[in-house]
């Protein structure tokens, strides 16, 4: 009984601290899109730049950078540096107080968001391998790829759609289905945890990416959807936590209960 506690942490903060990395960033950008607006005539490359390109470049240089160097903190460090001076630059050239109020403007907000974000794709790359190491590689593909797969196709189902509500409320209970018979399935917590958590996120950019191409004014507002994704991920994790205690409860009587 002791040793839980150790093992219970040990498997969580994985999950917890990329999870939380990722919210704290997006949240930040949230409170900007609000205080700055939208502009509805976004062409349709700015808008998926803006909507899907920006928030992905650090997740994948974190963890590109983490593969290369084993280092969350040099992944990190890194991409802050590396998309806070391309923020500096650009906000430079926009501030009506100047190039040197926007350029520290830009390094310091694309810095650090671009930072949490490269911690989120650096813990999400250590997550993969401590899963695939524990549940073995072909169950921790299938756990991953599905997840980032139903992700892509939430947000493009919200996007084509226009937001639309029933096809939310649709892809949330898919969504609490899956968590409930992966875990099960595979044993795996952190991975569908994690999985879903993007899926929430990438949800969030389809709405507001809808919002923007429809032309709704103040579009930046819908991206306040973003403060949904902790109280909805809480179902999720008690979800994937009951799947896999029952996945496990049930494999372990089927292992006492073959003959010796």
């Amino acid at each position: 009984m002791p040793q839980r506690a150790p093992r219970l942490l040990t498997s969580t903060f994985p999950v917890v601290a990329p999870l939380g990395f990722m919210l704290l960033a997006l949240i930040t950008e949230a409170h900007a899109q609000t205080r700055g607006g939208s502009d509805s005539s976004l062409p349709l490359l700015d808008l998926l730049y803006l909507v899907v390109v920006e928030p992905l470049l650090p997740l994948l240089a974190g963890a590109i950078l983490f593969m290369w160097t084993r280092s969350h903190l040099i992944a990190a460090g890194l991409s802050a540096l590396g998309f806070g001076a391309w923020g500096a630059v650009y906000f430079s050239r926009l501030s009506v107080d100047g190039p040197l109020s926007g350029a520290l403007y830009g390094l310091g907000f694309d810095g650090v968001t671009s930072g949490l974000m490269a911690l989120a794709g650096s813990g999400y790359v250590h997550l993969i391998g401590a899963e695939a190491r524990r549940l073995g590689t072909e169950r921790t593909a299938i756990v991953h790829a599905v997840g980032i797969a139903f992700a892509a196709t939430a947000f493009g189902l919200l996007l084509v759609t226009h937001g639309s509500d029933k096809v939310g409320i649709g892809l949330y209970l898919v969504m609490l289905a899956w968590s409930l018979g992966a875990a099960y399935a595979t044993g795996s917590f952190g991975g569908v945890v994690a999985t879903m958590a993007f899926a929430l996120v990438a949800m969030v950019h389809g709405i507001w990416g809808a919002a923007i191409a429809s032309g709704v004014r103040d579009a930046g507002q819908a991206y306040l959807a973003i403060f949904y994704v902790p109280p909805l991920l809480v179902p999720v994790v008690a979800t994937a936590a009951f799947g896999r205690w029952l996945g496990s409860a049930l494999r372990a009587r089927k292992s006492h209960g073959r003959p010796g």
